[in-house]
Protein backbone atom coordinates (compact mmCIF):
# COMPACT_ATOMS: atom_id res chain seq x y z
CA UNK A 1 0.00 0.00 0.00
CA UNK A 2 1.04 3.82 -0.73
CA UNK A 3 0.41 6.44 1.69
CA UNK A 4 -0.49 9.70 -0.06
CA UNK A 5 -0.29 12.65 1.90
CA UNK A 6 -1.63 16.11 0.64
CA UNK A 7 -0.27 18.77 2.70
CA UNK A 8 -2.59 21.98 2.60
CA UNK A 9 -2.69 25.72 4.80
CA UNK A 10 -5.50 24.46 7.36
CA UNK A 11 -5.50 20.41 6.99
CA UNK A 12 -3.33 17.24 6.11
CA UNK A 13 -5.33 14.93 3.50
CA UNK A 14 -4.39 11.33 3.69
CA UNK A 15 -5.16 8.18 1.70
CA UNK A 16 -4.01 4.39 1.83
CA UNK A 17 -3.68 3.60 -2.00
CA UNK A 18 -3.55 -0.15 -3.75
CA UNK A 19 -4.78 -1.06 -7.00
CA UNK A 20 -5.32 1.98 -8.07
CA UNK A 21 -7.69 3.32 -5.65
CA UNK A 22 -8.00 4.55 -2.00
CA UNK A 23 -8.61 2.06 0.70
CA UNK A 24 -8.89 4.31 3.25
CA UNK A 25 -8.56 8.09 3.98
CA UNK A 26 -7.87 10.39 6.94
CA UNK A 27 -7.49 14.23 7.98
CA UNK A 28 -5.39 16.07 10.76
CA UNK A 29 -5.07 19.45 10.87
CA UNK A 30 -1.80 20.98 9.56
CA UNK A 31 0.26 22.43 12.67
CA UNK A 32 2.37 25.43 11.99
CA UNK A 33 4.68 24.33 14.47
CA UNK A 34 5.18 21.02 13.61
CA UNK A 35 8.88 19.14 13.94
CA UNK A 36 9.88 16.21 12.15
CA UNK A 37 9.20 13.90 15.44
CA UNK A 38 5.75 15.69 16.44
CA UNK A 39 4.69 15.90 12.92
CA UNK A 40 5.88 11.59 12.93
CA UNK A 41 3.81 10.89 16.57
CA UNK A 42 0.92 12.74 14.52
CA UNK A 43 0.78 10.73 11.65
CA UNK A 44 1.30 7.33 13.11
CA UNK A 45 -1.64 8.65 15.62
CA UNK A 46 -4.08 8.95 12.62
CA UNK A 47 -3.02 6.40 10.99
CA UNK A 48 -3.25 3.58 13.70
CA UNK A 49 -6.58 2.31 13.38
CA UNK A 50 -6.25 1.54 10.03
CA UNK A 51 -3.65 -1.17 10.84
CA UNK A 52 -1.08 -1.04 7.69
CA UNK A 53 2.12 -3.30 8.28
CA UNK A 54 4.45 -2.52 5.68
CA UNK A 55 4.10 0.80 3.13
CA UNK A 56 5.42 -0.04 -0.44
CA UNK A 57 6.22 3.55 -0.50
CA UNK A 58 4.65 7.07 0.12
CA UNK A 59 4.20 10.64 -1.86
CA UNK A 60 3.74 14.25 -0.66
CA UNK A 61 2.09 17.17 -2.03
CA UNK A 62 2.57 20.09 -0.23
CA UNK A 63 1.88 23.86 -0.27
CA UNK A 64 3.48 24.84 3.34
CA UNK A 65 7.34 25.27 2.31
CA UNK A 66 8.37 25.58 6.24
CA UNK A 67 6.68 22.49 6.78
CA UNK A 68 7.86 20.34 3.77
CA UNK A 69 10.64 18.91 5.07
CA UNK A 70 9.72 17.81 8.97
CA UNK A 71 6.43 16.17 7.03
CA UNK A 72 9.06 14.63 4.36
CA UNK A 73 11.23 13.40 7.38
CA UNK A 74 8.31 12.16 9.51
CA UNK A 75 7.08 9.83 6.52
CA UNK A 76 10.38 8.13 6.54
CA UNK A 77 10.03 7.53 9.87
CA UNK A 78 6.09 5.96 9.92
CA UNK A 79 6.58 4.33 6.51
CA UNK A 80 10.24 3.21 6.17
CA UNK A 81 10.42 4.67 2.78
CA UNK A 82 11.72 7.94 1.41
CA UNK A 83 8.61 10.08 -0.07
CA UNK A 84 8.31 11.27 -3.56
CA UNK A 85 8.00 15.28 -2.70
CA UNK A 86 5.40 16.12 -5.72
CA UNK A 87 7.40 18.92 -8.34
CA UNK A 88 7.59 19.84 -11.52
CA UNK A 89 10.19 17.20 -12.21
CA UNK A 90 7.66 14.02 -11.93
CA UNK A 91 4.75 16.00 -13.52
CA UNK A 92 3.39 14.98 -17.45
CA UNK A 93 3.04 17.98 -17.98
CA UNK A 94 3.93 21.27 -18.99
CA UNK A 95 4.06 24.45 -17.06
CA UNK A 96 3.73 27.71 -18.79
CA UNK A 97 3.25 30.24 -16.31
CA UNK A 98 6.10 32.85 -15.45
CA UNK A 99 5.86 32.30 -11.76
CA UNK A 100 5.80 28.72 -10.26
CA UNK A 101 2.39 26.98 -9.24
CA UNK A 102 1.56 25.31 -6.08
CA UNK A 103 1.99 21.46 -5.74
CA UNK A 104 -2.00 21.21 -4.97
CA UNK A 105 -3.02 22.63 -8.64
CA UNK A 106 0.27 20.59 -10.11
CA UNK A 107 -1.72 17.44 -8.41
CA UNK A 108 -5.13 18.89 -9.59
CA UNK A 109 -3.65 19.09 -13.00
CA UNK A 110 -2.39 16.06 -12.85
CA UNK A 111 -5.45 14.21 -11.48
CA UNK A 112 -7.66 16.15 -14.01
CA UNK A 113 -5.75 14.61 -16.84
CA UNK A 114 -6.64 10.55 -16.20
CA UNK A 115 -10.53 12.22 -15.04
CA UNK A 116 -11.65 14.66 -17.83
CA UNK A 117 -11.05 15.79 -21.40
CA UNK A 118 -8.55 18.17 -22.21
CA UNK A 119 -8.87 21.24 -22.35
CA UNK A 120 -10.07 21.60 -18.91
CA UNK A 121 -10.25 24.23 -15.76
CA UNK A 122 -9.51 22.84 -12.55
CA UNK A 123 -11.66 24.87 -10.00
CA UNK A 124 -10.14 23.88 -6.17
CA UNK A 125 -12.36 24.87 -3.14
CA UNK A 126 -9.97 24.30 -0.13
CA UNK A 127 -8.05 27.25 2.02
CA UNK A 128 -7.99 29.34 -1.41
CA UNK A 129 -10.43 28.90 -4.39
CA UNK A 130 -7.83 28.13 -7.03
CA UNK A 131 -8.64 27.92 -11.03
CA UNK A 132 -5.88 25.81 -13.04
CA UNK A 133 -6.43 25.90 -16.73
CA UNK A 134 -5.09 23.14 -19.15
CA UNK A 135 -4.96 23.32 -22.62
CA UNK A 136 -5.50 20.55 -25.22
CA UNK A 137 -2.23 18.90 -24.46
CA UNK A 138 -2.76 18.98 -20.50
CA UNK A 139 0.18 21.84 -20.07
CA UNK A 140 -0.96 24.32 -17.66
CA UNK A 141 -1.50 27.80 -18.93
CA UNK A 142 -2.22 29.96 -16.16
CA UNK A 143 -4.11 29.87 -12.46
CA UNK A 144 -6.44 32.58 -10.52
CA UNK A 145 -6.58 32.76 -7.01
CA UNK A 146 -9.08 33.90 -4.50
CA UNK A 147 -10.12 33.42 -1.14
CA UNK A 148 -11.28 30.54 0.39
CA UNK A 149 -15.33 30.01 1.24
CA UNK A 150 -14.41 29.25 4.89
CA UNK A 151 -11.80 31.31 4.93
CA UNK A 152 -14.33 34.11 3.68
CA UNK A 153 -16.87 33.25 6.09
CA UNK A 154 -14.61 33.64 8.41
CA UNK A 155 -12.93 36.86 7.49
CA UNK A 156 -16.40 38.17 7.80
CA UNK A 157 -17.96 37.09 10.98
CA UNK A 158 -14.54 38.64 12.18
CA UNK A 159 -15.53 42.07 11.29
CA UNK A 160 -19.17 41.87 11.17
CA UNK A 161 -20.24 42.39 14.64
CA UNK A 162 -23.65 41.19 14.35
CA UNK A 163 -22.98 38.27 12.86
CA UNK A 164 -22.36 34.67 13.86
CA UNK A 165 -20.92 31.59 12.34
CA UNK A 166 -22.90 29.39 10.54
CA UNK A 167 -22.75 25.40 9.77
CA UNK A 168 -21.94 24.65 6.17
CA UNK A 169 -25.56 23.73 4.62
CA UNK A 170 -27.73 23.12 1.62
CA UNK A 171 -29.05 27.11 1.30
CA UNK A 172 -32.76 28.05 1.03
CA UNK A 173 -33.78 30.59 -0.48
CA UNK A 174 -31.58 33.04 -2.61
CA UNK A 175 -33.37 35.81 -0.85
CA UNK A 176 -32.77 34.88 2.83
CA UNK A 177 -35.46 36.55 5.49
CA UNK A 178 -32.88 35.16 8.43
CA UNK A 179 -29.54 36.09 9.29
CA UNK A 180 -28.72 32.29 8.99
CA UNK A 181 -30.52 31.83 5.52
CA UNK A 182 -28.78 34.93 4.35
CA UNK A 183 -25.32 33.61 5.10
CA UNK A 184 -25.69 30.68 3.90
CA UNK A 185 -27.33 32.16 0.12
CA UNK A 186 -24.37 34.34 -0.39
CA UNK A 187 -21.85 31.78 1.21
CA UNK A 188 -23.01 28.42 -0.93
CA UNK A 189 -24.73 30.41 -4.16
CA UNK A 190 -22.25 33.44 -3.91
CA UNK A 191 -18.96 29.87 -4.41
CA UNK A 192 -21.63 28.83 -7.12
CA UNK A 193 -21.40 31.70 -8.44
CA UNK A 194 -17.60 32.10 -8.62
CA UNK A 195 -16.87 29.20 -10.08
CA UNK A 196 -19.54 29.59 -12.90
CA UNK A 197 -18.10 33.09 -13.55
CA UNK A 198 -14.49 32.32 -13.55
CA UNK A 199 -15.01 29.24 -15.87
CA UNK A 200 -16.66 31.18 -18.29
CA UNK A 201 -14.30 33.81 -18.29
CA UNK A 202 -11.16 31.76 -18.29
CA UNK A 203 -12.68 29.38 -21.24
CA UNK A 204 -13.37 32.62 -23.30
CA UNK A 205 -9.42 33.58 -22.92
CA UNK A 206 -8.59 29.78 -24.11
CA UNK A 207 -7.86 28.42 -27.61
CA UNK A 208 -11.71 28.19 -29.61
CA UNK A 209 -9.83 25.89 -31.94
CA UNK A 210 -8.78 23.48 -29.40
CA UNK A 211 -13.06 23.10 -28.45
CA UNK A 212 -14.61 23.76 -24.89
CA UNK A 213 -12.91 23.15 -21.82
CA UNK A 214 -14.04 20.72 -19.21
CA UNK A 215 -14.79 21.64 -15.60
CA UNK A 216 -13.50 19.56 -12.46
CA UNK A 217 -14.58 20.75 -9.19
CA UNK A 218 -12.55 19.74 -6.26
CA UNK A 219 -12.15 20.88 -2.76
CA UNK A 220 -13.39 20.39 0.58
CA UNK A 221 -16.48 21.83 -0.30
CA UNK A 222 -17.25 20.74 -3.75
CA UNK A 223 -19.71 18.51 -3.31
CA UNK A 224 -21.87 21.02 -1.33
CA UNK A 225 -21.02 23.78 -4.03
CA UNK A 226 -21.31 21.75 -7.39
CA UNK A 227 -25.56 21.33 -7.36
CA UNK A 228 -25.28 24.89 -7.40
CA UNK A 229 -23.33 25.42 -10.40
CA UNK A 230 -24.98 26.29 -13.09
CA UNK A 231 -22.01 25.18 -15.51
CA UNK A 232 -22.22 20.97 -14.28
CA UNK A 233 -18.83 20.39 -13.04
CA UNK A 234 -17.51 17.12 -13.08
CA UNK A 235 -17.18 16.38 -9.68
CA UNK A 236 -14.19 14.51 -7.41
CA UNK A 237 -12.99 15.58 -4.06
CA UNK A 238 -9.79 13.20 -3.94
CA UNK A 239 -8.53 14.70 -7.10
CA UNK A 240 -5.69 16.09 -5.89
CA UNK A 241 -4.41 12.50 -4.02
CA UNK A 242 -5.38 10.62 -7.37
CA UNK A 243 -2.59 12.99 -9.21
CA UNK A 244 -0.32 12.58 -6.72
CA UNK A 245 -0.81 8.95 -7.13
CA UNK A 246 0.07 9.29 -10.55
CA UNK A 247 3.27 11.03 -9.91
CA UNK A 248 4.40 8.58 -7.63
CA UNK A 249 4.13 6.27 -10.19
CA UNK A 250 5.89 8.15 -12.40
CA UNK A 251 8.47 8.86 -10.10
CA UNK A 252 9.10 5.27 -9.48
CA UNK A 253 9.17 4.14 -13.03
CA UNK A 254 11.89 6.85 -13.31
CA UNK A 255 13.75 5.24 -10.82
CA UNK A 256 13.31 1.77 -11.91
CA UNK A 257 14.45 3.13 -15.64
CA UNK A 258 11.37 3.03 -17.76
CA UNK A 259 10.69 6.79 -18.10
CA UNK A 260 7.89 8.16 -19.52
Amino acid sequence: MVLLVDMGNTRLNMAGWEEGKAVFSAETPTDRGWTAGSCAAALAKVLAPFGVGRWEGCALSSVVPALTDAVRQALFSVTGREPVVLGTSNISFKVLTKDPVGADMLAGAEGALARVPMPAIVADLGTATTFCAQNKAGDVLGVAIAPGVALGLDALVDRASHLRSIAFEPPGPAIGTTTAESMQSGVIYGAACLVDGMFRRMAAEMDAAEGAPSLILTGGLAGLVAPYCETKPALAPGLLLEGLYRCYLRAKDGERGGGQ
